[in-house]
């Protein structure tokens, strides 16, 4: 599954790919830390919409144990797991801050790429969809 996981971040007319493989890789050997979770995350969103039952599993399996990598104050890996560690009243997650990212795996034109960013959801409102499923 990891194979296929990506970040990615548009500046201007450009979409840059990561693969979570390669990120995974960078942050290997980083130490862990305690990383709080910003309450701008809750207002964001980089998931497809047609995929939310997938990515609600995906957040009640995931395994808080196993850090997640940030940089810039950007969750690169991990946002299953921090809308989980939310929804189970936690405020801090296990985090690999990487301080110099590595170059992207791949640059795309973003007109030609035409990524929908406009979502009607928002991590938070994932939160809370996990949090009832995890009271149950």
């Amino acid at each position: 599954m990891i194979d296929n996981c990506t970040f990615s971040l548009t500046v201007e007319d450009y979409e840059y790919v990561w693969k979570v493989k390669t990120l995974l890789t960078a942050a290997k050997k980083l130490n862990t830390v305690s990383w709080s979770i910003p309450e701008s995350f809750l207002f964001e969103w980089s998931w497809a919409e047609e995929e939310l039952d997938m990515h609600i599993k995906r957040c009640l399996d995931a395994d808080l144990s196993c850090p997640i990598i940030v940089w810039d104050g950007k969750i690169l890996d991990g946002c299953h797991r921090v809308i989980k560690a939310l929804a189970s009243g936690q405020s801090e997650v296990r985090a690999k801050v990487i301080r110099d990212i590595p170059a992207p795996d791949e640059i795309l034109d973003f007109n030609l790429s035409c990524k929908e960013t406009n979502s009607k959801y928002k991590f938070k409102d994932i939160v809370e969809i996990v949090k009832t499923k995890l009271s149950l």
